[in-house]
Order: C-alpha cells, then sequence, then structure tokens
C-alpha cells in the first residue's frame, strides 16, 4: 500500500494547476463577452438616439414648409425648400453625445402630375469606435 501512496503524492498538485488554469481562460473569454456586450448596447443606444434625432428633424423641416401658402407656386415651394430647410437644424434643448442634425432638401420628382421633394435629415451620435448615423427621408408634395 504504501507503494501506491508514493506514486500518487504529487497528484493534487497537478489537479490544483490544471483546474486553475481551466477557470482562468474560462473567466478570459467572459470577460471579452461581457466586454463585446457592452459594446453593442452602447452602439444600440447611439443609434436609436441618432434614429429619434433624425425622425424629429424630419418633422421639424415639415412644419416649416407646411402649411402652403395658398398662392404658391410650385417654384416658390422650392426655393422654400432649398432656403429654409436645406442647411438648418433645429435648435437641440437637450444634452446628448449627438451632433446638429443636418437637413437637405430637394430631390424633385413627379408622379400622376403632383411635384414631389425629398427631405433627408442625417444624426451622428457618439465618436470615435462608437459612432453612429441615422439617416430619413420624407418625400413631400409641394
Amino acid at each position: 500500500m504504501s507503494h501506491k501512496k508514493s506514486r500518487q503524492s504529487g497528484s493534487v498538485l497537478v489537479v490544483a494547476i490544471f483546474v486553475i488554469v481551466v477557470m482562468g481562460f474560462l473567466a478570459s473569454s467572459l470577460t471579452r463577452v461581457n466586454w463585446s456586450n457592452s459594446d453593442n448596447q452602447t452602439r444600440e443606444h447611439l443609434g436609436t438616439q441618432a434614429w429619434l434625432l433624425a425622425h424629429s428633424a424630419n418633422e421639424w423641416a415639415l412644419t416649416q414648409l407646411y402649411p402652403i401658402p395658398e398662392i404658391a407656386t410650385s417654384s416658390a415651394f422650392q426655393a422654400m425648400c432649398t432656403t429654409t430647410v436645406s442647411g438648418s437644424s433645429p435648435s437641440l434643448s437637450v444634452d446628448m453625445p449627438c451632433s446638429a442634425p443636418r437637413l437637405t432638401c430637394g430631390g424633385k420628382g413627379e408622379l400622376d402630375g403632383q411635384t414631389f421633394y425629398r427631405v433627408e435629415a442625417t444624426a451622428v451620435c457618439g465618436s470615435g469606435k462608437l459612432q453612429v448615423q441615422r439617416s430619413q427621408e420624407v418625400w413631400v408634395k409641394g
């Protein structure tokens, strides 16, 4: 019996080192997964903020264009579209990690004798590796 005991005297140390190494690798991989999940949640949050900011900018642009004056012609509406909306943006009253949205108005199109103009808002939120951009467009009848 003493012969078997002497051959097994170092096995606990080997098992302990093996368990510590395996647990270290497991903890390391779980930390990487958690970091990746945190990055995705941040991008998703910033993307939602940018999408809502672009949506709000389009709504603001529509309030600048409508109601159309009774005597407005298509060329007058186009001038109002390019001078009032393009290049301007609504004032932001909340502190967000976003830049002011960019608005463009133009892109005239026709359908069934009606003239339509494209209003596009682009918002950028975040910075560096966590920067996201969202754009929305609406077509308005002029």
